[in-house]
Order: C-alpha cells, then structure tokens, then sequence
C-alpha cells in the first residue's frame, strides 16, 4: 500500500441532496454530483470514516465508546438488529476493530453469535487483511419477506414505488431503501484516499494528455496521476508548472481542511501563507449539512498538520442527550466527542489565533461540558473570538450559569457574539420569553474577559438578548471599530452613546423601534466620531413621522461609505427618513465627503426589489444630478461605486442615468460606467460625423 492511506466509503445516489436527508431528497432538484463523491463500479459511494496509515494504529466501530486506551479512534455506528441477536454482553462491545501493521490494514471481528462481519460477502472469524477495492460488510441482509413488509407498511402519503429495479426508483426512494437496508446490514467499500478536489488534476492531466497528442514536439512525459503522486522526491507535477499559487489556491475550499494539499516546494511557502491566513479548521461534530461526520477529525488535524497547523479553528458542539426534538446526537456519542477534545486540548500543542466557538445548549449539563472546552481552549494566543451558542431550552433558562472568570484572553483585539435563542423560556411555563436579563449574571464576567478589545462584532437575531448585553456592558477603553449587524434598539443607541474612544468604523443594521428623539441623537452621535471614522454603513428605513430627518455631519477622513434601504417595514411606519447633510438639504460631496474613495448604495437581495420607490429616494438622495438645487457635480476622489445589479440593467431605475453617473464620478471603473461611456463617446463622434 506504500503508505497510502485508506477510507471506508458507504453509498449513496444521483440526485440526493448534499446533506443526504429525506425531505430535501423529496423536495429538492438534481443537484450536480459533489467532488466528494467517488464512483465505484456502476455505483456512487460518499465518505463514512478516513482511516490514516499510521504504525500500530487501531480503529474501531462500534456505538458505545469506552475510552482512547481500548478503543483507539472510534467510529460511531449503531448495531443492526441488535436486539435480535444473541448478544451476551450487554451490548456495549463494538463491532469490528481496523488495525495498521506493517504497512497493511487488518480487520477483526468483536461479536460472535449472530453478529456477521464479512469482508467481499465472505464471513471472517478471525484478523483478516483489508486490501483497497474489499468490500467489508457488517450485519445480515433484510429477507425478502422483511423486505417487502416493509414496502406494504410504508407511510400512504408517499407510498413507496412498486419497481424492483433500483435504478428506476427516485433518489429519495434510493435513500429510504438505503437507510432500511443499513439497519440490517452496512456495506462499506475500503478504498485508497482520495483527495477531493483529484477531480480538477485529473481534468487538467486529461486536457493537457490531449495537447501532447496533437502537439509536433511530443515528449514522453508521464502524466498519470497515480504516478505523478509518487514522485515524492520532486515534489513536482509536470506540465503544471505554469499554474501560478493564486490559481491553484483559487480551488480549495478555505474553510474545509479535509482538502488541503501542498504539491511543490516551488510553491509551498507562498502557499503555506497563504492558506494559514484564509484557512479555518472546522471541528464541527453537529449532524447537518455534509459531507462527513467524521469522529476521527481530531485525531487526523494532530496527526496531518504537526508541521503546518492552521491557527484559525471553528468548534461547534451539539446539544447531547436523550429527547430527539431538543438533543442533536445521542449521550454515547456526545462522551466521544467531550473526551476526543479533551484529549486534543490537553496536548497544548496548538498556537490559536482566531476560535469561532459555537455549540448548542439544551441544558446545564451542555453548559458546563462546552464551558469546560472553552476553559481548555489556549485563550492566551487567541487574538480574534466569537461566541456563536444557540439556546433552545425549554426549562428556566440561564439561572445559575456562571462564565469562568478563569477564562483570560491576553491578546484578545477582536470579540464578536453571535448567540441565538431557539427556544428561551425564562419563567418556564413554556411561552418564548422576551426577556434574557437572567443572563445578566452570566453577562457580567464574560463582559469584562473581553473588555480590552478594539473591535466589536454583534450578531446576534434576538433583540433582547442585544438588551440585556447593552444594560450590562460598560464603555470599552480601548474600542475603534463596532458592528452591530442586525437590529439596532434604543437600547443600542444608548450603548453607543456610552463609547467613549472615537471610532474608525461604525457599521450598524436596520434601526429598530426608533423615533424622532433617536434619529436626534444619532446624528449627534455621528458627529462626535465624524473626525475619525473612516468607515461607515447603515441602513435607513421608515419613519412613524413625516418630519423625521437624519442629519448626517461632513466626514473629513471617511473613506467608505455604504447605505442601505431597510426592506422590513413596520405596520405604523409609512413615511421615508429624509437625509441631510450638515443641515444642507442636497449632497456635495466634496464638501461633506472629501476623502470618500468607496460609495455602496443598496444590495441585492430579494427585498431590495420590492420598494422600488424607497429606492429611487435613496438614489436621489445619493446621487444628485442637474435637476436637483445642488446641481452637476463632478467627484474625482471615489474609486469604487457599488449599485445594486437589478437597477442598472436596461429595466431598472438607474439605466437611464449610467451617463450622468459615469461624469458625476470620472475615476470608477466597471463594466457598467464603462459602458456607459463608451455609449456616450460612440454618440459623440456621431455627432461630430453628421
């Protein structure tokens, strides 16, 4: 096997939904088939576990994990038909356990008296080698008769197609008869690792194999992959050495770790820099979409990325626990998970400095195994951190919850809270609770672990969640930049007004509940950080009042600016803010903006389509021309103009306007203005002609 590692594939079918579940394989198109998937034979098989080649190494598969000593890596999966079979102890051994000696792998069954584990449909007793291309089966295939009284008995609503030939069947029948047959029996094919983005050299090697044949200086230059890979020594792949790193890099997906691969030393430093700064390992053990729940995840980072580690992670935990509706994975696993990161944190090996840590709490005991994750985590290398737990419990919610004032971030210059409540039921008498000052206790210690950050990131859905935080924060010493992405309450504003360093970026979301007296004070805001800020974002909606004006101050170092319409409007809300600009009613952007390089207006997204009146405001107000009492102007500082795609085709508001624009701002350049005046120069010449 020459040090190739190995994995067990287990099947799966055109047409299923990436995330292989039944309603999106009911509901959902055909999707193209993922690079993920490998073609064995006539069938299609996704990954269910990697198994890497290491000396001595054991794997096991079963569904109660014990410990690391015994087990050596575990792999989760539930015994079919296990109360049927003769199974004296208990039920606690796993299956079969997968071992790596002298550069071969072994399986061995664990179970005897009904328990079948066969490799290419032939039961083994004893240790047996797995060779790439074996089939290894774990379990009795269904009978006939169990077979079709499971079709007679399958729900009405969809009854379950009469064919016996599975190829006519539809993928979400393909994936319901899968799943019955894998409680029975699971077949697994064991192959040699396949890195998923092989695809893309494969095609590169095929195309560049068709040049040669029509080239007049053919050289017999090896090109299949299989070789190529193991010319370890170069490090090189021939005939792709015109692919610059950026090209290459452009391939990978950043935040997937399963995929990275370093494959020339020409390139590898740049290479390394550049994934170290984009890359995110994602130790996410919750199910959901894709494409392998991989308890082996941690063991194969420790192992694989000794030399290169990525010192950007994601964690996510799930919820553990017995009830289906509130608890994402089952307590067995769940312990798996819990000590398979307690063994990975304790080796203190791992130089951090960017943890999105994210998990769901469904109860206290969820609290405290994440909370005691966390205290593991090395916060003194961590310079960026985001909290991003979603609470869905349904008991009193937060009460005795404490954030370890143990927890020490010493390096920290980036917080951002992404929590969200699922299910927050403070008085538990089982009504969604709009009020989570229970957690102010917890709030508190949390608060002042993050206290010395420069910048600020809110997203958070749930508004009094954002409430409880303001009411508890106290101004941050050394804050330059805030986003509060979502809703932006009074109680916002308040807490902003409570900042008392000035700020370089402010980017805020739609302003929600405000009235005069808050548009009042935030243009009073805005002019006590307009010396400083260098970049500014809002969103600007409707108003209960008619009168309702947000004055905006000149901005002398502003550099960005992005203004946005709010699509969400309230029913009392019927009258559009008006903007002014230090008490001038018209823009001049010289005058207020004399340092503005980037101007967004608007976006894409399905709501911006539907106002289109609120728009056209926005438009006028942001991009004044001869009709208006500020009259032509010509603004040679902006680079960089974002408008929203819909209103610059021929059917949208701003088509007509793309030559005044193009003049209004002389020094952007994009597809659109250029077209714009080129359209206006082949008009002139025209002119000139005639």
């Amino acid at each position: 096997m020459t040090n190739f590692d190995g994995e067990l594939l287990c099947r799966t079918f055109k047409g299923a939904s990436h995330c292989f579940c039944r309603l999106c394989c009911v509901f959902g198109g055909d999707e193209e088939v993922p690079s993920f998937i490998r073609q064995v034979g006539d069938k299609l098989w996704k990954p269910f576990a990697i198994l890497p080649n290491i000396e001595g190494q054991k794997f096991t598969i079963g569904e109660t994990f014990a410990s690391r000593e015994e087990h050596g890596e575990f792999i989760f999966w539930k015994r079919p038909m296990k109360e049927k079979l003769n199974i004296t102890t208990g039920g606690n051994l796993p299956i079969c356990e997968i071992t790596c000696a002298e550069n071969k792998y072994w399986v061995t069954p664990l179970l005897s008296g009904g328990e079948v584990v066969a490799v290419n449909d032939v039961q083994i007793q004893g240790r047996t080698e797995l060779k790439f291309g074996d089939y290894l089966s774990l379990g009795v295939s269904a009978t006939p008769e169990e077979l079709e009284n499971w079709k007679r008995t399958y729900p009405r609503l969809m009854p379950f197609p009469t064919t016996d030939v599975e190829d006519d069947l539809p993928p979400w029948a393909k994936m319901e008869l899968n799943t019955f047959e894998r409680t029975h029996r699971l077949v697994l094919v064991f192959q040699r690792r396949e890195y998923d983005f092989d695809s893309f050299w494969k095609t590169e090697l095929e195309q560049r194999k068709k040049e040669k044949k029509t080239s007049k200086n053919e050289s017999n230059v090896d090109l299949n992959l299989e070789h190529v890979e193991e010319k370890k020594e170069a490090r090189f792949i021939p005939q792709l050495n015109e692919l610059v790193v950026s090209h290459i890099l452009s391939y990978l997906p950043f935040d997937d770790l399963k995929n990275v691969r370093f494959l020339s030393n020409v390139w590898n430093q740049e290479a390394l820099r550049l994934i170290k700064k984009k890359g995110c390992v994602r130790f996410e053990f919750s199910p959901g979409h894709k494409k392998l729940d991989d308890s082996t995840k941690l063991f194969r980072y420790n192992h694989e990325m000794q030399e290169n580690p990525i010192p950007h992670w994601r964690i996510a935990i799930p919820s553990i626990g017995l009830e289906t509706y509130q608890h994402e994975i089952r307590p067995a696993q769940g312990e798996k998970v819990i000590a398979g990161l307690h063994w990975f944190l304790g080796l203190k090996t791992h130089n951090v400095t960017s943890l999105d840590f994210a998990g769901t709490i469904a109860s206290k005991s969820d609290y405290d195994a994440q909370i005691r994750v966390l205290e593991m985590c090395p916060t003194q290398t961590i310079e960026n951190f985001e909290l991003g737990w979603t609470w869905i419990q349904d008991e009193a919610s937060g009460r005795g919850y404490t954030f370890p004032r143990s927890i020490k971030f010493t390096n920290l210059k980036t917080f951002g809270l992404s929590m969200d409540v699922g299910s927050y039921d403070i008085e538990g008498d089982g009504d969604h609770s709009e009020d989570c000052s229970s957690l102010s206790s917890w709030l508190t210690p949390l608060l002042y672990a993050v206290k010395g950050v420069r910048v600020l990131i809110l997203n958070c859905t749930f508004s009094p969640l954002l409430d409880t935080f303001y009411d508890r924060a106290k101004p941050f010493r050394n804050l330059e930049e805030i986003t509060i992405q979502r809703n932006i309450t009074p109680e916002g504003l308040k807490f902003l007004n409570k900042l008392k360093n000035p700020l370089r970026k402010m980017n805020l979301g739609r302003f929600e509940y405000w009235k005069k007296v808050q548009y009042l004070a935030f243009g009073r805001l805005l002019r006590k950080h307009s010396q400083t800020l260098t970049s500014l974002q809002i969103t600007l909606g409707n108003c209960v009042k008619n009168d309702t004006i947000l004055n905006l101050p000149i901005f002398p170092s502003l550099k960005e600016l992005y203004v946005d319409k709010d699509s969400w409007v309230e029913e009392n809300e019927t009258f559009a803010l008006k903007v002014s600009f230090d008490g001038d009613d018209d823009i001049a952007y010289a005058k207020h903006f004399p340092r503005l390089e980037t101007l967004k207006l608007g976006g894409n997204d399905n709501g911006w389509g539907r106002n289109v009146n609120e728009n056209n405001a926005l438009f006028d107000t942001f991009l004044p021309f001869g009709f208006s009492d500020a009259g032509s102007q010509v603004y040679k500082t902006l680079r960089h103009l974002d408008l929203p795609t819909e209103a610059t085709l021929e059917s949208g508001q701003l088509y007509a306007r793309a030559d005044e624009i193009a003049k209004m701002f002389p020094n952007v350049h994009n597809p659109w203005i250029n077209k714009a005046r080129e359209s206006s120069e082949n008009l002139t010449e025209q002119v000139s002609s005639n």
